[in-house]
């Protein structure tokens, strides 16, 4: 679906709830800025956004992205809030054939639940596991979990339990997620797309966290920073920490 039919809260009915949508589908994160929030290196991170060119028995080849970013490629600020949460899914696994499977296991529940980006809504969160054990029955399920599995991947249970590690970390909003802590919800850190234009912030007092790294590099000692900036001491090494 192109991205201009995914934007502005697409299928939302009410007024909050597509404000909520565009600011969950709105590029806001270069490559370099996602890798840490997903846990991959940039290079990963730009591979499985925007596809790679290569050599293949000395041919030419394309490595197809395997999700749809939100933003245009020529610009720096690629990756949408949503785009985080498609690619932490994906980061799960390294096997290319457990990549593809939660690929298309996304897919049958974007179908599954009328829902172009089934990661946004709230009834992912509910249905999701049901939905990917569903897909792990299908044909194209069996075949690429079979694939998987050769080298001690992913099982249909791995498969469903991702949606329980994935959704635990998103907060929802109009039933609409908004909110994710990227490391766990007992680290003090999170994305929130309401504040900081959706830059990574500390849980309680709202303080960006590169503020807080930039600090740290400059030899600013954990006290002057608290001083500095207002976060706790717990927020401080959780910031430093993340960055």
């Amino acid at each position: 679906m192109a991205n201009d039919d995914r934007r502005a809260g697409a299928g939302y009915p009410s007024r909050m709830d597509a404000r909520m949508a565009e600011r969950a589908t709105t590029p806001r994160y270069t490559i370099p800025a996602a890798a840490p929030l997903v846990g991959r290196p940039a290079e990963t991170v730009r591979r499985w956004s925007l596809g790679h060119h290569r050599t293949y028995q000395g041919r030419p080849a394309i490595d197809e992205p395997l999700i749809s970013a939100d933003g245009k490629r020529d610009e720096a600020q690629v990756l949408s809030f949503l785009n985080l949460l498609e690619l932490r899914m994906l980061s799960h696994y390294r096997d290319q054939a457990a990549l593809q499977a939660i690929r298309r296991a996304l897919s049958f529940a974007a179908d599954q639940l009328e829902e172009p980006r089934p990661l946004i809504s709230v009834e992912f969160k509910v249905h999701g596991g049901e939905l990917f054990t569903r897909f792990a029955e299908t044909d194209d399920g069996r075949e690429l979990l079979l694939n998987a599995s050769r080298g001690g991947q992913l099982t249909a249970e791995q498969l469903a339990a991702t949606v329980g590690e994935i959704t635990e970390e998103i907060d929802y909003d109009s039933d609409i997620s908004w909110r994710w802590w990227f490391k766990s919800r007992s680290i003090p850190v999170l994305v929130d797309t309401k504040v900081a234009g959706g830059l990574p912030i500390t849980a309680e007092t709202g303080v960006r966290v590169d503020a807080i790294a930039s600090r740290h590099r400059d030899g600013y000692t954990p006290a002057e920073i608290e001083h500095d900036t207002g976060a706790s001491q717990t927020e401080i090494v959780a910031a430093i920490l993340a960055a």
